[in-house]
C-alpha cells in the first residue's frame, strides 16, 4: 500500500487543483479497481473539512459509457466530484449535465496508486501550467493542422473555430474539469474535415499497450478502415458494434508533461511531452456536436506537428520557441 506516499498528491489535488473548501459536498466515484486511489482523495477532502462521500459503481465496458443513473444524480448534487474510475466518464452526457449545474470535476481516469506518487504526478505543476498554456495559445490560434510521423501518420484537418484547452491539472471554469495526471492541450478537429492516415504506435484505450501499430484511415472526419494485428481487429469490431458516430475523429491533443512516462496506461501515456493523441467517438465535451457512447484515445510516439505553417512538435520533441 502507498497510503502515506499518496497522501501528499491527494492533498495537492484536493486543495490546489480543485480548491475544495470547508463544508463543500465532495463525491468521490470509484470502481472496484480504483478504490485505494479514491480513498486517498476522500481522506484529503475530509482533511480539508469538506463532506466526502465515496460511491463505488460497477466497472464500465468502455471509456465514454454513461455511469449508472444513481451516480449521475449524485454528480449533479455534489459541489465537487472526483472520478477515480478505470474507464473515463469525462465524455458523457452525465458529466456535462453535472458541470452545467455547477459541479467541479477532478478526472483521475485509470490512475493507479503508483501513478499518484511518481512519473507525471511528480512534475512542477506551476511550470507545467505555463508550458501547457503556451502550447494551448499557439494551438488555439491555428486554423489548420498537419501531423506526420516516421511510422506513417499523415493527416490534415481544420481547427478553425475549435477552441483548444489547457489541461494542466488545475480546474478551469470554462472547461468544467481538471485532469490528473496533468499535461495536454486538446481540441477537436472541425467535423468532416479530417483526411489521411493515423498510425497509433504506443497505446489505445480499451486495448492498452499495443503489440503492433494500429493504422486508421480517415475520410471526411470518419474512420473508414482499421489495419494492424489482433488489437486492430478488436478496435474495428468495437467501432462497428457501437453507434453511428463511433468512428468520428473526435480529438487531437499535444502532450506537455516532461515527467510523464510511456507505461501502457493512457492516463499517463498521452501526457508525455512531445507525443500527440487522437480520439474517436464523442466530441461534445470538447465543443463538438457529435455524440457517441465511446471516446477512445490512441497515442502517437514521435509526431511532427504543423499548426498552420509553424512546427510545434518536431519528431516527438516540443519546439523550444513554443514553450519558452
Amino acid at each position: 500500500m502507498l497510503d502515506v506516499e499518496m497522501a501528499a498528491a491527494a492533498s495537492g489535488i484536493v486543495e490546489d487543483c480543485l480548491d475544495v473548501q470547508p463544508g463543500e459536498e465532495v463525491l468521490v466515484i470509484a470502481d472496484a479497481k480504483k478504490e485505494e486511489v479514491a480513498r486517498s482523495v476522500a481522506r484529503a477532502a475530509t482533511a480539508a473539512d469538506a463532506e466526502a462521500i465515496i460511491a463505488t459503481m460497477p466497472l464500465l465496458e468502455s471509456h465514454g459509457n454513461e455511469p449508472p443513473a444513481t451516480i449521475a444524480e449524485a454528480m449533479i448534487a455534489a459541489d465537487v466530484a472526483f472520478t477515480c474510475t478505470t474507464h473515463a466518464i469525462t465524455h458523457t452526457r452525465s458529466r456535462l449535465e453535472a458541470a452545467e449545474s455547477g459541479t467541479r470535476f477532478g478526472i483521475l481516469r485509470s490512475v493507479t496508486e503508483d501513478m499518484m506518487v511518481e512519473g507525471a504526478m511528480s512534475v512542477d505543476f506551476e511550470e507545467l501550467r505555463e508550458r501547457t498554456e503556451a502550447v494551448r495559445d499557439v494551438h488555439d490560434a491555428a486554423s489548420e493542422v498537419h501531423v506526420t510521423s516516421d511510422k506513417g501518420t499523415d493527416i490534415t484537418f481544420s481547427v478553425d473555430g475549435c477552441s483548444a484547452f489547457s489541461l494542466d491539472g488545475y480546474f478551469h471554469e470554462n472547461y468544467g474539469f481538471a485532469t490528473l495526471p496533468p499535461g495536454e492541450s486538446p481540441t477537436h478537429p472541425a467535423e468532416g474535415t479530417a483526411n489521411g492516415t493515423i498510425v497509433i504506435d504506443v497505446s489505445m484505450d480499451n486495448l492498452g499497450q499495443l503489440s503492433e501499430p494500429i493504422t486508421l484511415e480517415i475520410e471526411d472526419g470518419f474512420v473508414t478502415d482499421v489495419n494492424g494485428g489482433e488489437q486492430a481487429d478488436e478496435l474495428r469490431t468495437l467501432i462497428k458494434e457501437s453507434d453511428e458516430n463511433a468512428g468520428n475523429l473526435a480529438e487531437f491533443a499535444i502532450g506537455t508533461n516532461p515527467k510523464a512516462k510511456l507505461i501502457g496506461n493512457l492516463a499517463e501515456d498521452k501526457k508525455r511531452a512531445g507525443t500527440v493523441h487522437f480520439a474517436i467517438g464523442d466530441n461534445e465535451s470538447l465543443g463538438g456536436s457529435l455524440k457517441s457512447e465511446i471516446h477512445l484515445d490512441g497515442v502517437v510516439r514521435t509526431p511532427t506537428v504543423y499548426l498552420d505553417d509553424q512546427v510545434v512538435v518536431d519528431d516527438g520533441e516540443l519546439v523550444d520557441d513554443i514553450i519558452g
